[in-house]
């Protein structure tokens, strides 16, 4: 259990670090971003048979929940990017 990560550190001591990168940009942003607005959709919109027992916290219903998860959405792929270098390959090419 111990050898192959003790051997891939070896090889490359950046790797953890790259992967816990990754990880906390998508693994995060798609806990937090994605999922609460899917999960609230889910509830109220789901399963018609079952009438809400709560009144919605959010207001505008199917607007601010696909706004939210518009946003989220676009921060990923920014992040992702961010992460295969796009903005910079822009900036060298348009702006230098």
């Amino acid at each position: 259990v111990f050898v192959p990560p003790l051997a891939l550190a070896l090889t490359d001591p950046e790797i953890f670090y790259t992967a816990l990168d990754y990880g906390g940009a998508f693994g995060v942003s798609t806990l937090f971003l994605i999922l609460p607005p899917l999960m609230v959709w889910g509830q109220r919109y789901g399963d018609k048979s079952q009438p809400l027992m709560t009144k919605p916290m959010v207001p505008l219903g199917k607007l601010s929940l696909g706004s939210m998860w518009k946003a989220a959405g676009t921060l990923i792929l920014e992040q992702g990017a961010e992460k295969l270098g796009l903005f910079d390959n822009i900036q060298e090419k348009f702006f230098s």
